[in-house]
């Protein structure tokens, strides 16, 4: 009768010390990437914006590399109230995911990468309203990558834009756009 105590006592730890290692082997892990609060895998961004406008924004953060262009696509999540759309694009060449360093932001035709922002609190839409462009008035900036791996990248940006350029060049309500982002790959 003790022996088969014993035994029950021996099967009860074993199976006790598996299902222990299976949860703590599942939990979650340092080297995951910093999501949202709900684990949703959209990633996270703030972003602050000074000029003609003043605003701050957080939401999500995505990047996408389809053949010919790569993207980091922030905010336009759900009930985010803005959208940044940095990107790189080569019709001719294709386009891959760039590996950590500086880039420029500006017009396509002369810098790494363009820049747009959107402020859909003030009821702007993407080729509308409130839609912010570094490809015009010679809008620059920088884009600093700081980690890539296969499906999160991290880094900081900062770019001027505006809603358009007068006849003489100047720019129509230009903004200063900065922030960072820690982008989940989007498939």
């Amino acid at each position: 009768m003790a022996m088969k105590i014993i035994q029950k006592f021996i099967h009860f730890f074993t199976v006790l010390i598996l299902v222990m290692t299976t949860v703590i082997g599942c939990s979650d892990s340092s080297n995951s990437p910093d999501l949202d609060n709900d684990d949703l895998g959209v990633g996270k961004a703030v972003v602050d914006v000074t000029g003609s406008i003043t605003d701050e924004h957080s939401g999500a953060a995505f990047f996408t590399n389809p053949n010919h262009a790569f993207n980091i696509l922030l905010g336009g999540h759900d009930d985010d109230d803005f959208d940044v759309d940095i990107t790189k694009v080569d019709i001719d060449n294709g386009v891959t995911v760039p590996s950590p360093g500086t880039y420029s932001i500006g017009n396509l035709d002369s810098n790494d990468f363009r820049a747009d922002y959107v402020n859909r609190r003030l009821g702007g839409r993407f080729f509308g309203d409130h839609h912010y462009t570094s490809d015009l008035a010679g809008g620059s900036g920088i884009l600093i990558i700081e980690t890539v791996t296969s499906n999160v990248i991290t880094g900081s940006f900062e770019f001027e834009a505006s809603l358009g350029a007068q006849s003489d060049g100047t720019p129509i309500d230009p903004v200063t756009v900065s922030g960072t982002f820690s982008a989940v790959l989007d498939e």
